[in-house]
């Protein structure tokens, strides 16, 4: 029996883990631990509970305002320790976190192969997003098993000279979980008016250019009378600061706290359409058929751009502004983005990546 260990710390790696955690722990042919390093621990821990993922190992919880030095020198030593004791044949780790980055460094030095899930993301700018664009590239560094989402991110480990032979296109298990909850979705109405739901978080939209995006919102809240604004803020005080500040008070504008996955893909699917910096809801959307504008200036999913279903914006409140209006004003505009799209797969990517798993590691 070969002994795996999940390592994740925040709410989208726990949804993107899920499935492949379930598949692999049906699997008699695996041990299948998992270790929490409490990134996020407020948003994570409701997820695991709900869908019934039990932690093994868990890290001593951190304050949210540490440096990234800091906590990619704690979680190194804390993974250290649980590393010795769990003795894994094999370290997994998801995405471009700080979590993701300290457990494949952690496992590496003490020689422990590594298997990447939604390998091969790449904007080739190391500065966006930052520092998940060199989380993800240090990673695939230390990676021996690669599980993309797709044949652009296969494609592009084969630029970097990975084998081929070590990569294997699952699909995105953010799906996976997608599906599941899909069919549990019920009416949602605001107030009879359409909603658009926005999610900031990204450190390159911080300071004055999240600023911008609120004037931009602010100016679209007072333009059309039958909009609700629905700004689900993040737990960083830095972002919850500057959207308090700038937006509390402004009518057709709610600030809302977190919310449990479910409720929050309720939400977006009842909305006419998403602002958004989150790679995940770029992957969510097309499922769900919802439009989704990117303020962002570079994406690593460029496939709901080629699909339709999300336009890479920017960051320029005019261009913000624009855009909103756009498909506020133009029931043709809105419609053409609102076509139901899986360029990241049907929803099995766990079992694939269990799949592989059981023959690598025979």
């Amino acid at each position: 029996m070969k002994k795996l260990l999940f390592i994740l710390g925040t709410r989208p790696e726990a949804i993107k883990l899920y499935s492949p955690i379930r598949k692999c722990r049906e699997n008699a042919s695996f041990l299948t631990q998992v270790c929490l390093t409490n990134q996020h621990t407020d948003l994570i821990r409701p997820f695991l509970e709900e869908f019934g993922i039990d932690v093994d190992f868990s890290l001593p919880v951190e304050s949210s305002n540490r440096s990234l030095h800091h906590i990619v020198a704690k979680q190194i030593q804390e993974l250290e320790r649980v590393l010795l004791k769990a003795d894994p044949d094999l370290v997994i780790v998801q995405g471009d976190t700080t979590s993701a980055f300290s457990g494949a460094l952690a496992a590496h030095y003490l020689k422990i192969p590594v298997a990447h899930v939604e390998a091969g993301l790449r904007t080739d700018n190391l500065f966006a997003p930052w520092p998940e664009e060199m989380h993800r590239r240090l990673i695939d560094q230390l990676t021996s098993y690669f599980f993309v989402p797709t044949l652009a991110a296969r494609e592009a480990l084969l630029r970097e000279e990975i084998s081929p032979k070590a990569i294997w296109v699952v699909g995105n298990s953010s799906i996976d979980a997608l599906s599941l909850l899909k069919e549990r979705i019920p009416t949602r109405s605001v107030n009879g008016k359409r909603s658009i739901v926005v999610t900031i978080h990204r450190r390159e939209n911080h300071g004055d250019i999240l600023e911008g995006i609120c004037s931009a919102l602010t100016t679209v809240a007072r333009s059309v009378d039958d909009v609700e604004i629905l700004f689900f803020l993040h737990p960083n005080p830095s972002v919850q600061k500057i959207v308090k500040a700038c937006l509390s008070g402004v009518e057709n504008i709610h600030l809302q706290q977190p919310v449990d996955h479910l409720t929050f893909v309720e939400f977006m699917a009842q909305s006419a359409f998403i602002i958004t910096d989150s790679g995940g809801i770029q992957e969510e959307g097309p499922y769900l058929g919802k439009p989704i504008l990117v303020v962002r200036d570079t994406t690593e999913r460029p496939e709901g751009l080629e699909e339709g279903t999300a336009r890479l914006i920017g960051t320029s409140p005019d261009q913000i502004v624009a855009h909103c209006m756009e498909l506020l004003r133009s029931p043709t505009a809105l419609a053409s983005m609102s076509k139901v799209h899986h360029p990241y797969g049907e929803g099995n990517s766990g079992s694939q990546i269990a799949t592989v798993l059981e023959q690598v590691l025979q």
